[in-house]
């Protein structure tokens, strides 16, 4: 694959929005369309970074007109698959960012890329802090029996708890073989003040406004508390892995889940 990588991005939202002013700054990458549901049906081009981008609401559509390399899929989770299924009918490699896509749905994704010979990536988390934060947790949960991830995003976040906070508790539980300690409260004075269990993982979730994304890893043992961290102060920390992701959806046959193969931390 010769660069730059034609990239058409799916969804033009908070995240969608910082990954294409991002992506246009790359000389790797040519930014060949944006679809959005608020774009007409026909031909028209909108302003992204100082440069006129082709726009539409019509995905395949666009994918027609711009032949793109990669689709970067960063809409919702319930055109999502519909949207990664065009583009794969198409021989364009998916890049899925959008969090909620179900395991069955990725396994079919998985089936249609291999029958057409492209590549493929599934990161619902691209910041590479957050996964290199969810590898060193694997690897301290070994020694720590006892462990609560606390989450925090902005208000207007409709889940909780986030996709990522609950993928770091079964990742550790996963490296240490057995489910964590997790302390049992008599007596509660507030309803769910506790937060969920995860594998024995305690998961907290706090939604505020002026929060991005923030979480934290809390290990407990004898005398002793380890804390991990990871802050996003902004959209743009997750251009990198977008770049990372499309790199290797455009230029691999296999079919990758997870930012943490790409980084070589599996």
């Amino acid at each position: 694959m010769v660069d730059p990588i034609r990239v058409v991005i799916a969804g033009y939202g908070r995240l969608g929005g910082e990954l294409a002013r991002g992506l246009i700054q790359s000389p790797q990458v040519e930014l060949a369309g944006v679809a959005r549901r608020s774009a007409g049906q026909s031909s028209s081009t909108m302003d992204v970074g100082g440069q006129r981008v082709p726009v539409s609401a019509h995905l395949p559509a666009l994918l027609d007109r711009t032949t793109p390399h990669v689709l970067l899929e960063a809409s919702l989770p319930d055109v999502a698959v519909a949207n990664v299924k065009a583009a794969i009918e198409r021989g364009v490699a998916p890049v899925i960012a959008t969090s909620g896509i179900d395991d069955a749905a990725i396994d079919e994704i998985r089936a249609a890329c291999a029958a057409r010979g492209i590549g493929g990536v599934v990161a619902p988390n691209l910041s590479l802090g957050a996964v290199l934060l969810i590898h060193l947790a694997s690897i301290a949960g070994k020694f720590f029996d006892s462990a609560d991830v606390i989450e925090m995003h902005r208000d207007k976040k409709l889940d909780a708890p986030s996709g990522t906070a609950l993928h770091t508790a079964r990742v550790m539980a996963q490296a240490r073989g057995r489910p964590f300690t997790h302390a049992a409260t008599e007596r509660f004075t507030l309803d769910n003040v506790r937060g969920g269990v995860v594998d024995g993982v305690g998961v907290h979730s706090i939604r505020l406004p002026g929060l991005v994304a923030h979480q934290q890893v809390i290990f407990g043992g004898l005398g002793q508390t380890l804390t991990l961290r990871h802050d996003t102060s902004s959209n743009e920390s997750y251009v990198p892995g977008a770049l990372a992701a499309i790199r290797q959806a455009a230029t691999s046959t296999d079919f990758v889940v997870g930012l943490a193969a790409l980084l070589g931390l599996e």
